[in-house]
């Protein structure tokens, strides 16, 4: 039922848990309540240099999140965009399998961080 890859990330994920203090972060469920994903980001100078997750889903979801948090380290969050397309080629998925719900974590974690430097610049 799950490939190679999938089974890899889901019995042996990587950037699990939480960064103490983040500089960003965003929890959410998908549409039918299966799966929670949450996101923590440290930020440097506008460069994502750490990104972990937690999440109660399926290997699928698991194996996903694993690989966005490699694939985020190092992207300007000015310039954040993530292809779905790339993460199903990388883990070898099918076009069915639908990603977007953790691509939106991330970005609200983004998100979060954004408004968090806004206020401070405020302040």
């Amino acid at each position: 039922m799950y490939n190679n890859a999938v089974l890899n990330l889901f019995n042996n994920p990587k950037n699990t848990g939480r960064i103490s203090k983040p500089d960003g972060i965003a929890d959410m469920y998908n549409d039918d309540q299966t799966a929670h994903v949450e996101f923590s980001l440290r930020v440097d100078m506008g460069i994502i240099i750490e990104c972990k997750f937690m999440a109660q889903a399926n290997p699928y979801i698991i194996a996903i999140c694993s690989t966005i948090t490699n694939m985020v380290k190092g992207k300007m969050v000015s310039m954040f965009f993530l292809d779905p397309y790339s993460i199903k080629k990388e883990l070898g998925l099918d076009d069915d399998i639908n990603i977007d719900f953790c691509i939106e974590c991330v970005r609200l974690a983004i998100q979060d961080y954004k408004e968090k430097l806004e206020k401070s610049n405020k302040e």
